[in-house]
């Protein structure tokens, strides 16, 4: 496959990463099956320029024609706005977090659960490079608005709320301490003494 075309695929396939879409979703947007999304993404199949352009625009992609002359002017305005979108998710969250809390702050003055809400935010901002990946970022966005939600439910305890102040520490502490991927063991047996 041709790298500019490669590059093409790639761009739909990462668009679609980061809307949490898998392939069936997509596929069932377009009236494709999985299997022929799969082969335009994989570069497989040659598509035509109205299918192409449909896929993109259901990605929330505009494909454009640029001169060759302004293509590296292009590429650094992408790349800093890309950069920019996360630091802005993360910072808005962390705002919107510090809010929520304040606003609860008036019936529940005492609450330590609101005082641990206030550091988590706090925590976000040096964290921002590490939510580069999607699926973190989407978790994020997912626990403001369920805290948002909980938050504006007249005369609530706060047992609710507690799950997503609790879901918004796991989400940091899996960022911070790196995922797990299964059990380690207690030992080895290439352990010699």
């Amino acid at each position: 496959m041709e790298s500019r075309t490669r590059a093409l695929t790639d761009a739909l396939r990462d668009a679609r990463g980061r809307k949490g879409w898998s392939q069936r979703d997509v596929s069932d947007r377009m009236k494709l099956t999985q299997a022929q999304l799969s082969r335009i993404e994989s570069g497989a199949s040659d598509v035509r320029l109205a299918t192409f352009v449909e896929l993109a625009r259901i990605l929330d992609l505009e494909p454009v024609l640029v001169p060759r002359s302004a293509l590296s002017g292009v590429n650094a305005v992408l790349r800093e706005l890309e950069a920019g979108q996360d630091a802005r998710t993360v910072r808005g969250a962390a705002n919107d977090l510090m809010r929520i809390a304040r606003d609860l702050r008036v019936r529940y003055p005492n609450d330590p659960l609101l005082d641990r809400l206030e550091t988590l935010a706090r925590d976000l901002h040096p964290l921002e490079p590490l939510f580069q990946s999607s699926p973190a970022q989407a978790e994020l966005t997912d626990i403001v608005e369920d805290l948002r939600e909980r938050a504006r439910e007249p005369g609530s305890d706060l047992g609710g709320f507690r799950r997503g102040v609790d879901r918004l520490a796991s989400l940091r502490n899996k960022l911070v301490h790196g995922q797990q991927t299964g059990e380690r063991p207690a030992y080895t047996l290439d352990d010699e003494d």
